[in-house]
């Protein structure tokens, strides 16, 4: 697990390749904000997380439980989901909105990702 990365992930950087691509400009990581959000747009205050279907258990098929070690897995992911909810709350209690892009939607064009993230920030065209 101490390879497990929380930055800079594969999917994250192909998000963050089209806004920078599409013009827009953003933050990563903000760490002042509840759950360190990947993606953070200020003057919208919108946060972005790009969620890793397995660890954040988004319930397509890349969501299979390991076959080795249930218990712990299951109390691991459990724990994340939890721990994803309270910051959702938390950020909503403090006036910001937020938008999960998930690992699985990359597979089907990150254009359509970008075309959400545009649309929630108000850059259409």
């Amino acid at each position: 697990m101490s390879r497990v990365v929380s930055r800079g992930t594969k999917p994250e950087k192909c998000v963050t390749q089209a806004l920078r691509a599409a013009g827009l400009r953003f933050y990563t990581h903000r760490r002042s904000l509840p759950g360190n959000p990947d993606i953070v747009f200020p003057e919208r205050r919108l946060a972005v997380f790009v969620n890793g279907c397995f660890w954040h258990w988004h319930g397509c098929i890349r969501c299979r439980m390991p076959s080795s070690n249930q218990r712990y897995w299951r109390k691991k992911i459990a724990k994340n989901v939890e721990r994803d909810k309270k910051h959702r709350v938390a950020l909503h209690q403090l006036g910001w909105r937020y938008m999960t892009i998930w690992e699985c939607d990359l597979r089907k064009g990150i254009s359509r990702c970008l075309r959400v993230i545009m649309d929630v920030h108000g850059e259409r065209g």
